[in-house]
């Protein structure tokens, strides 16, 4: 997580600076070809590099083979989009997309590269090697499409900057990982991991209409800007929670596969991950809501001003999903595959549902039908991912009682003080500021007096001294 400060700075660098040289249908134009390649993107690995961090052996020559099935993927998938351009643009009526498809498809094949190089990094946990490469990756990516932006070239910026971004961290993969492919070697076993690779992979396919869909509505029904809207929103409220969450999945998923034949432990550690997940992402997501309007006035200007009743509707999933998504992780570290499958054609259908109804009021219904099925759907979820663990439902909810709490009071607090400031002569950064200056001293101050609270302080102080402790040294 200590890596993640950087990672922040440059994605914020990009919302900021980018936001302003780019318009709403610039955005949505990139949205609309985001929505296709990331169907595409469903096949990229063929859920391989689950299967791979899940076994507790993986031989080289195994690693070895996987690197050319993940080659072989990403040059066919490429193929494929620079074929399906054409219709994509047909289905959008829009022929700019055509080209940004054509190009984005590249992508494919450079990151099939640097795939294995990532597995290897992360079965090791060996986080800070790559996360040097996804961050100089991400650098590369934001000089080039602000680059390119200034010198007006509007949507291609974004595209160009992905391309850039992806050639250096598959090149950085391979320098850090020290992965090293030979010629594919015939006779491994690979079933295994092939059959669970594939029922991931059904997974994914299954759960792009709940990651996508409202994109493809919106942008076939509503047009680009709505989409660019609907696409910004969406994308700067999970900036800071990704940033928070991808850490922790990404210790928690081969972590929890180590302990999957230890019940006890494994019922220990996930309740660790949700508490750690709900202390760290509601209070920002609360925090976020109330302050909406200086948020979106701050990273993109009040040109973007239409997003606002979007970004905190989005806000209120966001409270919680961050927690409950955390099933899939039991379900894929016990390796059950079949299960997963089926979990994730209930989530996405729930979702689709959110999508439909709330089509016809545009945006802003969208994300509401897509709040009513997110917490719909949660319990029976968490019930069904925890049949046959050591975990009970009435667990999870205990784990995230006491944040959800303090960040709701605390919450009301930064809610008076945002309304007292609002008068539009006083600039975002004011509103911003004030704002948290109440927040953060209410919810820790709420935290301290809910049972458990106090420890929940402690374990804060002890990980924000530890990690100065070892800077200073």
């Amino acid at each position: 997580m200590a890596t993640q400060g950087l990672s922040i700075a440059i994605q914020l660098t990009s919302t900021v600076v980018l936001g302003r040289l780019l318009s709403p249908e610039d955005y949505g134009i990139m949205a609309m070809v985001m929505a296709v390649t990331a169907f595409a993107g469903l096949f990229r690995d063929l859920g391989l590099s689950a299967a791979a961090i899940q076994r507790q052996e993986l031989s080289p020559a195994q690693q070895t083979n996987l690197f050319w099935l993940n080659t072989a993927v990403g040059t066919l998938l490429t193929l494929s989009l620079l074929v399906a351009a054409p219709w994509v643009a047909a289905f959008y009526g829009k022929p700019e997309v055509r080209a940004v498809t054509m190009l984005v498809a590249g992508n494919f094949l450079i990151g099939s590269l640097g795939t294995q190089g990532g597995v290897l990094l992360l079965r090791r946990m060996q986080f800070g090697r790559k996360a040097v490469a996804e961050i100089a990756g991400s650098l590369v990516g934001l000089v080039v499409s602000i680059f390119l932006a200034l010198r007006g070239l509007s949507y291609w910026s974004l595209a160009w900057g992905g391309v850039a971004s992806a050639v250096v961290v598959t090149f950085l993969l391979f320098a850090v990982s020290g992965f090293r492919p030979g010629l594919p070697q015939p006779g491994q076993s690979m079933g295994e991991m092939m059959r669970f690779g594939a029922n991931l992979t059904v997974f994914e396919f299954i759960n792009y209409f709940h990651r996508n869909l409202d994109n493809l509505l919106i942008g076939r029904f509503c047009g680009p800007e709505p989409l660019g809207l609907y696409s910004r929103a969406y994308s700067l409220l999970m900036l800071p929670i990704n940033t928070l969450r991808n850490p922790i999945l990404s210790v928690g998923f081969p972590a929890m596969s180590r302990l999957q034949y230890d019940p006890e432990n494994f019922r220990t550690y996930y309740l660790r991950v949700v508490h750690l997940m709900a202390l760290a992402s509601m209070p920002l997501t609360a925090f976020l809501f109330v302050a909406t309007r200086p948020v979106v006035h701050l990273a993109l200007g009040p040109k973007w001003d239409a997003i606002c009743p979007i970004f905190a509707v989005l806000a209120t999933v966001a409270f919680v999903q961050p927690m409950i998504t955390l099933w899939a992780m039991v379900v894929q570290s016990r390796g059950q595959g079949r299960r997963y499958v089926q979990m994730g054609i209930c989530n996405t259908l729930c979702s689709v549902a959110g999508f439909g109804a709330g089509l016809p009021w545009g945006p802003l219904g969208v994300a509401t039908g897509y709040a009513v099925a997110t917490y719909v759907s949660a319990v029976p979820l968490l019930r069904w991912a925890y049949q046959g663990t050591a975990i009970r439902l009435a667990d999870f909810f205990r784990e995230i009682a006491g944040p959800a709490l303090a960040s709701i009071l605390a919450g009301f607090c930064a809610a008076a003080v945002i309304r007292i400031l609002s008068d539009p002569t006083f600039l975002p950064i004011v509103r911003l500021t004030a704002c948290g200056l109440a927040f953060v001293p209410a919810y820790l101050l709420f935290l301290r007096v809910i049972p458990g609270g106090k420890k929940d302080l402690g374990m804060i102080w002890g990980f924000v001294s530890a990690r100065w402790i070892a800077k200073s040294a």
